[in-house]
């Protein structure tokens, strides 16, 4: 944008750049109640649908320029996003689209920044569960699924998974459309997925095929090249695949498609790989958790989980490739060791620091969601979930992975009750804490002023 429409969008301030923002979600709002949205594609229904083209807008009288920003405000994806609990996204383009239906000329313009700004994939999967799976696990917001998927014709490209020779090879196939801004979602969510199912993708064919959905089909087919990019390259982290095929009008760029490829081919982290990279994100993380800065600390501790393909979003934990780290580790400093008790390991840690940073944040819910999460696993396996057990047989065994930091799960969860109130419960968790740590002086210290204050 040049300099000068930037200062004319600011000069118009108030008066009319914002009278439009809340026109869109407030008076057009009101006509989206009054009108039925017709289908994008069908050009007769949306004719019928404008407001009479001879009407005074005074959105017209703007210069181009500043309707086109007007539009992309408007009718960017990320406008129309909807924030959910624990990171779940979804769409609403009700009211945005009723910008389609004020006159012909504002019709005509707004779809071209729409079509610009939102590009559909549609995706084909011979599994059942797959939408389920990847909305779910993928946090992947679904735009349309089943027949109305199949029958959409405005994607750009479609990716057709198979399963040759397989019995599934013959299934019917379940269709989802998704936005271009969630295919990385999608594509990560795979790349988990045969991590955790090791070999799978090896029975797995994709068939990637590019078009321009809103060029005639006589005239000449254009995508360009940011774009193609854009719609390829996520497929790089999908590796071991039995066959790709990349195909389209117009003809895939060869050079993002032997890219595309040279990062499939790129081998997955090793086991040791991953749990050194946990290790030294969980490490600096404790660096910032001393020096105080304890939002940054659980931003590394974020990271640290990804690093091991456990995805944290919002109080969702996601574990993915139990089976990748079922394994003996060779290399060191883990050489001879069991994957999955280092993991385990690294895992009690980062939920020990993280407790300890919500605590020192004065967060105490999420200290006690966090801290009872885990506490209920270790319940589970010491079986003190199901009867009345004495606070030593609860502690799990002096050979459990980082048994310390359990204790300091107990005691930091403990300290949160007590910060609400919940004497009962603190005192309880201080117990076991005990248990874990007979010797450690704070928590003897805690444990004596609630049989003091009791006395």
């Amino acid at each position: 944008m040049s300099l000068a429409i930037q200062e004319f969008l600011l000069g118009l301030g108030r008066s009319t750049v914002k009278y439009y923002w809340e026109a869109a979600f407030g008076r057009l709002g009101n006509l989206a109640r009054r009108y039925s949205l017709a289908d994008s594609n069908s050009s007769s229904a949306n004719a019928a649908a404008m407001a009479d083209p001879s009407s005074e807008s005074a959105l017209l009288t703007l210069p181009p320029e500043i309707r086109e920003q007007i539009y992309h405000a408007i009718l960017n994806p990320d406008a129309n996003r909807l924030f959910e609990e624990d990171e779940y996204t979804d769409y609403d383009y009700r009211d945005a689209l009723v910008l389609f239906k004020l006159n012909q000329q504002i019709y005509y313009e707004a779809r071209k920044v729409f079509r610009d700004l939102n590009v559909f994939v549609r995706i084909e999967t011979p599994f059942p569960n797959a939408q389920e799976y990847v909305a779910f696990e993928g946090h992947v917001p679904i735009l349309m699924k089943g027949q109305r998927a199949e029958r959409f014709k405005g994607w750009s490209m479609s990716a057709e998974i198979g399963a040759p020779q397989t019995p599934i090879a013959e299934a019917e196939p379940h269709h989802i459309v998704i936005l271009l801004d969630d295919l990385e979602k999608f594509t990560r969510i795979w790349f988990y997925s045969d991590l955790s199912n090791p070999g799978l993708n090896r029975y797995l064919s994709l068939k990637i095929h590019l078009r321009d959905p809103y060029t005639p089909e006589w005239e000449d087919q254009r995508m360009p090249k940011w774009l193609q990019r854009q719609l390829i390259m996520p497929f790089g982290m999908v590796k071991n695949l039995r066959q790709v095929t990349i195909t389209g009008n117009p003809k895939p760029l060869a050079s993002i498609e032997a890219e595309m490829r040279a990062e499939q081919g790129k081998p997955y982290p090793t086991p040791e790989e991953c749990l050194a990279e946990t290790t030294r994100l969980k490490d600096e993380g404790n660096k910032e958790l001393k020096l105080g800065n304890y939002r940054a600390a659980l931003g590394l501790y974020t990271q640290a989980w990804a690093a091991m393909f456990i995805v944290l979003k919002g109080r969702q934990r996601h574990v993915h490739g139990e089976a990748y780290f079922a394994v003996q580790l060779r290399d060191e400093p883990f050489k001879d060791k069991s994957g999955q008790l280092e993991r385990l390991a690294l895992r009690i840690q980062l939920v020990a620091n993280t407790c300890l940073a919500y605590l020192k944040l004065e967060e105490y819910d999420e200290v006690i969601f966090w801290g009872m999460r885990t506490i209920h696993m270790f319940r589970q396996m010491s079986g003190a979930d199901e009867q009345n057990v004495t606070p030593e047989r609860e502690a799990l065994p002096a050979s459990f992975p980082a048994r310390a930091h359990v204790g300091r799960i107990y005691y930091r969860t403990g300290m949160a009750y007590k910060a609400c109130k919940d004497r009962e419960m603190a005192k309880e968790l201080l117990k076991v804490a005990q248990a874990y740590m007979p010797h450690d002086q704070i928590i003897q210290t805690e444990l004596a002023a609630f049989t003091l204050q009791l006395g």
